[in-house]
């Protein structure tokens, strides 16, 4: 079984996955947000910087790119291979309007001759091997039943499939019939992703899936940065102990956020948004959350950590 950290835009950054891997386990592979071009067609400086090597020194990383042109999806692949990467994975499932409404992302799904079209452009010139991120398609999840089994025809790593259309956001359930049915269609490594969030739902795709091997799971984690423990390998951390851990993974993230920016207002800033999600795993955590958001300060938002985790 391999569980992968999914690439969650502007949260589990190098910051996020570095700080995650010295306090907590059972992560196979690491997917870096996606990279993306700027208007004037040079690629945006944060996941430039998000996916740098010294940035990643014991990390197993995927770094991931968002294109609606061949032109662009080398202009980022040439920069991912200068850095010594061997593989990218082609995201197709970024849901949200600014960014289908320009074909990016979940917004090609309903155009699959230019989908098509751009594979036996990239396929034959690139030497990064290729996985896909992928929604079921952008207004019905019928749509990924006339794009997988086309797939078929290209030399992919892996297809990842959150099991929902883009218009719906995270809003609704998965359709766990259409994965089934994706099942049949692909010859490529499959991946679940979509609404992990515990132990138990985890079993209960398992058995729903039992030929699956390969999971991702993103919002569950940042909820509950110990799920992967828990999943791959049983153990569920005493309250005291899983507190203990938090405290000591907000503090990796806090040293990793002031070495690389001085601005303190960054380190705040990026603190109270990790937070906003890891608050949800506690019985506390809105009183926390609520004191968090009101820091004034990166040291004020530690304080209020050490006092609701280890006091």
């Amino acid at each position: 079984m391999q569980l992968a950290l999914a690439p969650l835009q502007t949260y589990t950054d190098y910051h996020f996955r570095n700080a995650h891997i010295a306090v907590f386990g059972g992560v196979d592979k690491f997917y870096a947000p996606y990279l993306k071009m700027n208007n004037d067609g040079t690629i945006k400086s944060a996941p430039k910087i998000d996916i740098l090597p010294k940035n990643n020194p014991k990390i197993p990383v995927i770094p991931q790119l968002m294109a609606c042109s061949t032109e662009e999806f080398f202009v980022m692949a040439d920069y991912i291979e200068s850095l010594g990467y061997d593989e990218v994975n082609w995201n197709m499932g970024c849901p949200y309007p600014m960014v289908t409404n320009r074909n990016l992302g979940a917004g090609i799904l309903n155009k699959p001759s230019e989908i098509f079209q751009m594979l036996d452009h990239i396929v034959p010139r690139s030497k990064l091997r290729l996985g896909i991120k992928m929604r079921m398609g952008l207004e019905s999840t019928e749509e990924i039943l006339e794009i997988l089994p086309k797939l078929n025809d290209y030399p992919l790593t892996e297809i990842i499939i959150h099991a929902r259309y883009a218009k719906q956001l995270y809003n609704g359930v998965c359709d766990h019939e259409r994965f089934s049915e994706c099942i049949s269609l692909t010859n490529h490594p499959l991946t679940y992703n979509g609404d992990i969030t515990s132990k138990e739902e985890f079993d209960d795709l398992n058995q729903k899936f039992p030929s699956i091997q390969s999971w991702m799971i993103g919002r569950g984690a940042m909820n509950n940065p110990s799920l992967f423990e828990e999943i791959k390998f049983g153990t569920i951390d005493s309250g005291e102990v899983y507190r203990n851990k938090l405290m000591e993974f907000s503090k990796q993230l806090e040293e990793s956020l002031l070495s690389c920016n001085p601005d303190r207002g960054y380190a705040l800033s990026k603190m109270k948004s990790y937070w906003e999600y890891l608050s949800e795993s506690l019985s506390d955590g809105t009183q926390l959350y609520r004191k968090v958001k009101k820091a004034k300060d990166i040291d004020e938002l530690m304080e209020h950590l050490r006092y609701f985790l280890i006091a």
